[in-house]
């Protein structure tokens, strides 16, 4: 449990500052109007719906990195990291021009006009940033996957600090800028994406231990290969699953602005809170795709249970103080983002909700995880599809439209589908522990 908590709380701090970024965008772009908060809020979830398709590609670099060193040949993470270079130049290029694209059929979306108008000048500016959101998930995901978490920690929180005060320069203006409302914050966020991807390269390019590496793996030249197939093969189900979830959520999303600014602006601001305790729960699923990944790469059958108890156990522990946290604190934690009274009263009501599913969602995030440290991604991505799209926008949409249950039926739908994922990835889980058989490897 200690082995898990040193590695999962680096990534849960480094992982709460990439969200707190959204958190102050969201808050602090909402001093101009509920219709601004609103905007932000679709944009950025809309913007991440189709990115972590890209970064979750990358995803696949720390259980493997993981893997090499649980074998001892911690070489191979730089054959790793330079076949994962070239994927992420061409990921950087292609989503790029897809967000490009997004942004400008965002009336796709069929939001209220001016959030549409809002949203698009959002992320045309954002887009800028992207390549460097690509490329820093790429020393994040190569560092994690030593276990040096604590690197991408640091650089996030000095991420995050920055785009809080440039957050404040840019959108109202102040030291002498021009307030440039809603672009301000775009600007301010993809500023502080650059900071953070010079900063994790310029540390992985003066790094003692990769000096080391890259000095094993030219002497082990002749065994060394390409590792764009494994990459690519744990990558686009990691991809496709992460898509399959955050899509979900996205559709809820633009279903609740379907119902009214009031009813978006609340969902913007409930989701915004159970983002930040789901950071808690995805640092224990990092941490549990290390350990898994090192149990992997030694082909410990026995360390591979005693990490997913160990992560289990962690996150229901965590799950059940954040649920109580939305009980107890309903009413007072949406304040934190605004006084307008419509929108406190709903949020109230969502966070009521948002305490049921924390369990379900905290578990599905750890289970795959765990799944994707033991390479095991393609069962699991139609487990997340039916889970995501069979289950929780079809109930979440009868719900709310057809039994008039408005933004709550939203969310009781989430809870519905997150639960069944949760018992589906552990289940499998438990089956791969059982009919695992490393002399097959």
């Amino acid at each position: 449990m200690k082995s898990a908590l040193k590695l999962a709380l680096p990534i849960v701090a480094g992982q709460l500052g990439l969200v707190l970024m959204g958190f102050f965008d969201t808050v602090q772009v909402g001093g101009l109007g509920a219709v601004y908060m609103g905007a932000c809020g679709v944009a950025n979830s809309v913007y991440f719906q189709f990115m972590l398709l890209g970064m979750g590609v990358l995803y696949s670099v720390s259980p493997l990195v993981s893997e090499a060193f649980g074998e001892g040949h911690g070489w191979k993470s730089i054959g790793v990291m330079k076949s994962a270079i070239k994927i992420a130049v061409i990921v950087s290029i292609l989503f790029t021009l897809l967000i490009m694209a997004v942004y400008q059929h965002f009336a796709i979306f069929q939001e209220k006009e001016q959030t549409t108008a809002l949203a698009q000048r959002f992320l045309h500016v954002l887009n800028y940033s992207t390549p460097m959101l690509i490329i820093f998930t790429l020393g994040k995901q190569y560092m994690d996957g030593q276990g040096r978490t604590k690197v991408s920690m640091v650089i996030m929180l000095i991420g995050l600090a920055c785009n809080v005060f440039l957050n404040w320069v840019l959108i109202y203006g102040h030291v002498g800028f021009s307030a440039l409302g809603i672009e301000g914050a775009a600007i301010a966020t993809g500023t502080s994406r650059t900071l953070m991807c010079l900063m994790i390269w310029g540390f992985i390019v003066f790094d003692k231990k990769t000096h080391a590496l890259i000095k094993e793996y030219k002497a082990a030249l002749a065994e060394a290969k390409s590792y764009v197939n494994p990459i690519l093969r744990i990558g686009i189900p990691t991809g496709l699953m992460m898509f399959f979830e955050i899509a979900a959520f996205s559709a809820g999303n633009v279903m609740s602005g379907w119902l009214g600014e009031t009813s978006l602006a609340s969902f913007q601001v409930a989701i915004s809170l159970a983002s930040i305790t789901f950071m808690m729960v995805s640092g224990l699923a990092a941490a549990g795709t290390i350990m898994t990944g090192y149990a992997f790469g030694e082909k410990n059958k026995e360390e591979l249970r005693i990490a997913g108890n160990t992560v289990y156990l962690l996150t229901l522990c965590s799950q059940l103080i954040f649920a109580m946290v939305f009980l107890v604190f309903n009413h007072q934690l949406p304040k934190m983002y605004t006084n307008d009274a419509a929108v406190i009263s709903t949020t109230a009501s969502l966070l009521l909700l948002a305490a049921l599913f924390q369990m379900g969602d905290g578990l599905q995030v750890v289970g795959v995880g765990l799944l994707r440290g033991m390479q095991d991604v393609k069962v699991p991505s139609v487990l997340a599809f039916t889970s995501y799209w069979l289950i929780m926008v079809p109930c979440g949409y009868l719900l709310a439209f057809k039994f008039g249950m408005g933004v709550n039926g939203i969310w009781i739908g989430f809870a519905i589908g997150l639960s069944t994922a949760a018992l589906l990835m552990y289940l499998r889980f438990r089956s791969k522990l059982r009919t695992i058989e490393f002399t097959d490897l």
